[in-house]
């Protein structure tokens, strides 16, 4: 006979609301489960197990006589500075195992008595910056090209800025899911976020962004490191933003990319229209329309209704969704290469077990030896 267990109603509650629904929905995925919040029955304990596992909660929050409080180590905001509500599970879940990935590398860097990066925070002043000197710290701290796009494609320029930041101990997680079960990561929500740490800062960058951008997001969130604070952005239809902050990573993410002085020359240079002169910077510069529109804005090379014409255009044409590319071209992006390292030489160094290294990595066993070759 199954043993069955005594589980408070209110911890059922609230794990369901947890989950994103509601007792009503609940009836149609875990029909069981309503019978226990009403104390008709009472689960076994392979149905709980089941239970949490639908519900992606832990197994172990499910005996707690009262529900426990979860709070984000990050708030969630729009570029007019507006606080996201209610963050989907899926992200909170991101976060958190993230979060995770951190804190057990901050431990093993001190444990190895590595040296704080001195450039975190290196901006907090940032009201008494302007965008291009901070983009001149920036580039003078992790020895970054002005012509940093001569030095890639634009097929290859995602990486190529992935590797340059990872050099420098900042390390960068791009995925569009969460998780085995491959939750999708709602970009409304999460466009990106930093988990700011003076021995190992964290940025990650979901590639469900289909209009393009994940370049801009990345140098966005980079300047959040230099700033130095945990923050995490969400997409807005409308920018630019009217947050200072916001409005300064910005500013400063454009001057990264597209340097003005040399994007005056270059847009002087082109004796064509606007929408022609817009499609040959963003190659030549390797990011998005849309980086090039606003920067033309800023620099007073176009009027508002220019801007606001292209923009509607650009950003009401569908985007075919990526298929993802193959398991082995997108796990190093959703693992970090540079994380990995880490976690393979503390493996080598006898400093964890090979189980941790598995669950630290998302990976199987064979799979985690796969990667050291083919990532």
């Amino acid at each position: 006979m199954s043993t069955r267990v005594k589980i408070s109603p209110e911890t059922l509650v609230w794990a369901t609301e947890r989950s994103g629904l509601n007792t009503d929905s609940l009836h149609d995925i875990f029909p069981k489960a309503i019978e226990w919040i009403k104390e008709e029955s009472e689960p076994t304990v392979k149905q709980l197990e089941k239970f949490a596992k639908k519900l992606h909660v832990p197994f172990g929050f499910l005996f707690l006589q009262n529900p426990p409080v979860e709070k984000l180590p990050i708030t969630f905001y729009r570029s007019n500075g507006e606080v996201i509500q209610n963050t989907p599970l899926a992200v909170k879940d991101l976060v958190n195992l993230i979060k995770s990935r951190q804190e057990w590398l901050k431990d093993y860097l001190l444990e190895n008595n590595y040296e704080n990066l001195d450039f975190v925070g290196s901006l907090k002043s940032f009201k008494k910056i302007s965008p291009q000197e901070g983009a001149d710290i920036i580039r003078k701290s992790l020895k970054l090209n002005k012509t940093w796009y001569e030095e890639t494609s634009k097929d290859k320029s995602f990486r190529y800025w992935i590797d340059k930041i990872e050099l420098n101990r900042i390390f960068v997680i791009s995925t569009g899911f969460v998780g085995n079960n491959k939750r999708t990561i709602d970009v409304n929500t999460c466009k990106g976020f930093t988990l700011i740490d003076n021995l190992c800062p964290f940025i990650y960058i979901n590639t469900n962004n289909l209009g393009g951008g994940r370049i801009f997001t990345l140098i966005h969130e980079l300047v959040h490191v230099f700033v130095g604070n945990s923050i995490g952005i969400g997409y807005n239809p409308i920018h630019p933003s009217s947050e200072p902050l916001e409005k300064f990573c910005d500013e400063v993410s454009s001057e990264i990319l597209v340097p003005t002085d040399f994007f005056k020359v270059s847009w002087n240079s082109q004796r064509t229209n606007i929408s022609d002169k817009i499609e040959i910077l963003a190659k030549q510069y390797h990011v998005s329309k849309l980086v090039i529109l606003k920067k033309a804005l800023d620099l007073g090379f176009i009027q508002k209704s220019d801007f606001w014409d292209f923009y509607n255009r650009y950003t009401n044409k569908p985007y075919l969704k990526s298929s993802g590319g193959t398991y082995w071209n997108s796990k190093p992006y959703e693992v970090s290469r540079k994380f990995y390292s880490y976690v393979d030489t503390a493996l080598r160094q006898g400093k964890i077990l090979p189980s941790n290294a598995y669950k630290l990595t998302n990976m199987k066993a064979n799979t985690y030896e796969s990667f050291r070759q083919k990532s």
